[in-house]
Formats: C-alpha cells, sequence, structure tokens
C-alpha cells in the first residue's frame, strides 16, 4: 500500500484540481508511477497487518491428517 500512498501524495501534490480540462486526455507517460516496493515498504507492511486466520487450535487438524492422511 505504500507505494500507492506515495503515488497517492505525489497525484495530489501535482495536481491543480480546480483547473483540470476533463475533455483531455492524459498522456499516460506523464502520469507519476508509484515506483517500486521497498524493502521498508515490506517491514511497514507485516508491521501493521493483522493475521489472516485467527489464532486457533489445529490439534483437530492434525488429528485428521495422522488419521486420514492429506485433505
Amino acid at each position: 500500500m505504500k507505494p500507492l500512498r506515495r503515488l497517492m501524495s505525489q497525484i495530489e501534490s501535482q495536481t491543480e484540481f480546480d483547473n483540470i480540462n476533463w475533455s483531455v486526455i492524459a498522456d499516460p507517460k506523464a502520469l507519476p508511477s508509484p515506483g517500486p516496493v521497498t524493502n521498508e515498504d515490506m517491514l511497514n507492511a507485516m508491521g501493521s497487518t493483522k493475521a489472516a486466520a485467527q489464532a486457533v487450535s489445529f490439534e483437530k487438524y492434525n488429528k485428521w491428517m495422522n488419521e486420514f492422511g492429506s485433505v
């Protein structure tokens, strides 16, 4: 998300929203780019993202695997 936030910040700082001519198609080469995802972006994301799975007991799943093999 950080690259997209950087991109939105660039767009907001470089655009005069009151003076946009909506009938003119923008040149894609002239638009800012979000740039690459950096190690810092990844570390920030991992530090602020919650796990998708709740901390549950996997005992019943392990028992199933031991009894029946793969799911």
